[in-house]
């Protein structure tokens, strides 16, 4: 939840309402007394969890409820190995962003940008939030203009490693 609410608050396009003294947590729509969230001033709530099964696998549901008509605007499960909880939280939030803005979220792409530290230039891919930053190519030359491949698996960038400025593909397999 904390991933999906920091990924929704960064947009700038929602606020996140305090949950505090609403008891109990709803987990299901017969749950939700939505005149708790109307005194909030929510527009909409999100309730859900997650379930660790015998197989070590994790079941994670949510829905998406539109708080002033009292009904339910989304709702997913997915099941995950523990690995894909945060790109499963990122995309949660997308899903969200799209049934409430009609735009397609970003939270679950990756960024791609230049690190500079002294004469050393890294190549660096993370999520869209920054999290698990990872170098792909280091050089003490200079690198610039990072691009993705329309499919996400390759990176184009303009070294100077010659001298002169060089347009390289990077796979990124």
């Amino acid at each position: 939840s904390g991933i999906i609410a920091a990924d929704l608050t960064r947009s700038g396009l929602f606020r996140m309402v305090d949950t505090a003294g609403i008891q109990p947590q709803p987990h299901d729509p017969a749950e939700v007394r939505y005149p708790d969230w109307q005194s909030r001033n929510a527009e909409a709530l999100v309730i859900g969890g997650m379930t660790l099964r015998p197989d070590g696998k994790i079941d994670v549901r949510f829905r998406l409820m539109d708080v002033v008509k009292q009904n339910q605007l989304a709702g997913f499960s997915y099941t995950i190995v523990p690995a894909q909880l945060r790109a499963t939280a990122h995309k949660i939030a997308d899903v969200i962003y799209e049934k409430l803005t009609g735009d397609v979220g970003v939270f679950s792409t990756r960024i791609a940008y230049i690190v500079k530290s002294g004469s050393r230039y890294e190549l660096q891919v993370a999520d869209a939030d920054g999290y698990g930053a990872q170098t792909v190519l280091a050089s003490n030359e200079p690198i610039i203009s990072p691009s993705w491949s329309p499919d996400g698996t390759k990176l184009a960038y303009v070294s100077f490693e010659r001298k002169k400025p060089i347009i390289y593909i990077q796979s990124l397999a």
